[in-house]
């Protein structure tokens, strides 16, 4: 059921981890960032918990995210 999962926007997800959108944008098209999913026709969001699970990965091995 969609309505129980967290989902951030892209500016939400910018603000959260402290990376422009472009950078966030160009990490999807690498695959190097959780991807994006189609909420509704004019809507995209990210799962929090896959936002989440990339930055305590990040943080573990203490890579650059570029």
């Amino acid at each position: 059921n969609l309505q129980n999962i967290d989902f951030l926007s892209i500016k939400e997800v910018s603000s959260l981890i402290g990376i422009f959108v472009s950078t966030i944008n160009r990490g999807v098209e690498k695959g190097t960032f959780p991807p994006k999913h189609k909420l509704s026709a004019q809507r995209i969001g990210f799962l929090k918990y896959q936002i989440d699970q990339w930055m305590m990965g990040r943080e573990m091995i203490g890579k650059v995210f570029c």
